[in-house]
């Protein structure tokens, strides 16, 4: 397998060609983390359908909007699967990434973290780093398979570009990028791009 320079992505890579193999999916195909969801065992609910009040509703989606991209509740529903919501204000880019971290926690096995009490009726919900850097590098390496990134990286595409072919933001790839350790190699090739341009 063609792995990333950097070790990290390296143990990244092949967790998520398998997560791509559900799919039979080839490395030049695009990714869609809406059909590759069942294929976990994740079933996708609209806020709008939980059963809650409206002003919980209108916290989750005004007053706490900007704190939370997708969730998935720890008990399984009666059918085995695993409920996830997606935060319907975020923008179908940001959507894509925040539903391939929860498959990817879901495929990993990942512990499902905890809300405990802090006392003074305060409450806390754990947050296992290892496993959020995991599930989110795993993700992106199944949207953007080190194989077709490379061949982007070193044909000169440009971020907006390569955001653009994969639908997700550019920050995502500026994040992939940096932890395979393409940093050197995107600048070169887009010094080369910049130069050839100019002549």
């Amino acid at each position: 397998m063609f792995l990333p320079f950097s070790a990290r992505s390296q143990s990244w890579e092949p967790k998520a060609q398998r997560l791509r193999n559900l799919l039979r999916l080839r490395s030049d195909d695009i990714l869609d983390p809406f059909e590759l969801a069942p294929k976990v065992g994740l079933t996708l609910m609209e806020v709008f359908d939980i059963p809650v009040d409206d002003d919980l509703r209108a916290y989750l989606l005004d007053g706490a909007g900007g704190h939370w991209s997708a969730g998935v509740h720890a008990t399984p529903l009666p059918d085995g699967t695993y409920l996830c919501i997606l935060n319907p204000t975020h923008d179908a880019r940001r959507q894509r990434i925040s539903l391939m971290e929860e498959i990817s926690h879901v495929f990993l096995r990942h512990t499902p973290t905890t809300v405990r009490d802090v006392g003074g009726g305060l409450s806390s919900r754990d947050f296992l780093k290892s496993q959020e850097e995991e599930a989110y590098g795993v993700g992106a390496a199944a949207i953007m398979p080190w194989t077709a990134f490379f061949h982007d990286l070193n044909d000169g595409m440009s971020v907006e570009k390569i955001a653009d072919k994969y639908r997700i933001s550019t920050a995502l790839v500026v994040y992939r990028i940096s932890i395979t350790g393409a940093t050197n190699l995107h600048r070169s090739r887009q010094k080369i791009r910049r130069v050839r341009r100019a002549g």
